[in-house]
């Protein structure tokens, strides 16, 4: 397709969506710019024997979008519990990791994992090029703890669901409470800007920068708001011609942690520009789009420093993201990041 008006808007709504986001954030709060202390008095209320799993699923980036997009209504955490205790133990991890277009060799290699069949460094290694995945020590340790879970699922699967349900018990549930209002209204605010905008503006305004130049190849693209996940952008196809797209909903005004009266948005504004690498990163980004590479080397830094900094610069909404349609990032200065947090600063010293 190459026809934006051919694309079909639908909208959905779950704080489904934002459990496994959270628990995403809340093991690594540092690179999300959340209080590591309240992160880990979170943590400290779910039962020892669940923190493992947690922790594991976390490390695996678990946001199984389309997975909760089938959810009933109102895909909240007592709905997504009951259907994942319906799913047999030894299938949760195929459901929820492994997308329904996954290429056949993938999916067997993931299927024939076992205790007595391990994963090689060359089949590792051909699978973190063909994802394209930055082979460094880190994505090393994300495939040791995916054999791990891989290898013995069943087990996995049992103690995720236990898990997820205590989290639930402990957090999340007084915490969907608060956010479900929120997102209706963010929801609200979206679908308005959807009738008087073009598509891809109104998408790149939603998501606070992101402008993926695929868009139009669907037709058909959910948009859902994510408290938690804001002002980041999820995305996860549901079939070659269908999108689900998470887009932040949560005002620049407010902050993840309940009753903290400093917004999370002017946290991450003054944080961004009290760097002197990220000043020279955005000065290079207004003069022209670069990827992470292109910084690394104008830098003489390595890559995983760059792409710390821009994820900083993207909390802070200092960044525009253009996504080509091979998948490739560039970056460029986004100065309504600059504007909203000189904003916060002056509305919240004022008191406003």
């Amino acid at each position: 397709m190459s026809d934006t008006v051919s694309t079909k808007i639908h909208w959905d709504i779950g704080t489904a969506y934002d459990l496994f986001i959270s628990l995403r954030i809340l093991h690594e709060p540092e690179q999300y710019s959340v209080r590591a202390s309240w992160a880990a008095g979170v943590r400290s209320r779910i039962p020892t024997e669940f923190r493992t799993v947690l922790e594991q699923t976390s490390i695996l980036q678990i946001v199984p979008l389309a997975f909760v997009h089938n959810l009933d209504e109102p895909k909240n955490s007592a709905i997504l519990i009951k259907e994942l205790k319906t799913i047999p133990s030894a299938k949760l991890l195929e459901i929820l990791i492994l997308p329904n277009h996954a290429p056949s060799e993938i999916r067997e290699f993931f299927l024939s994992t076992s205790p007595a069949k391990k994963w090689t460094r060359e089949e590792v290694a051909e699978i973190i090029q063909r994802w394209g995945l930055d082979d460094n020590k880190h994505t090393r340790q994300i495939f040791k703890t995916l054999y791990e879970t891989w290898a013995n699922r069943k087990e996995y699967a049992e103690m995720l669901v236990a898990g997820l349900e205590a989290y639930v018990d402990t957090f999340f549930a007084e915490e969907e409470y608060r956010i479900r209002p929120i997102l209706e209204q963010e929801l609200s605010h979206a679908r308005m800007r959807a009738g008087s905008r073009p598509l891809p503006a109104m998408l790149e305004e939603i998501t606070s920068g992101v402008r993926r130049y695929d868009f139009d190849e669907y037709s058909d693209i959910i948009l859902a708001p994510t408290f938690w996940g804001s002002p980041f952008m999820y995305s996860e196809r549901l079939d070659e011609h269908k999108l689900v797209v998470l887009f932040g909903a949560r005002p620049g005004s407010m902050s993840i942690i309940p009753g903290d009266i400093v917004p999370d948005g002017l946290l991450r504004g003054m944080k961004a520009l009290s760097d002197s690498t990220r000043l020279r990163i955005l000065r290079y980004l207004a003069q022209e789009p670069q990827t992470a590479a292109e910084l690394s080397r104008v830098l003489r830094l390595r890559p995983p420093t760059v792409n710390h900094h821009l994820t900083q610069l993207r909390l802070a909404g200092m960044t525009q993201v253009l996504i080509d349609h091979n998948g490739e990032r560039k970056f460029a200065a986004r100065y309504e990041g600059f504007n909203d947090t000189q904003d916060m600063l002056n509305r919240f010293v004022r008191g406003d």
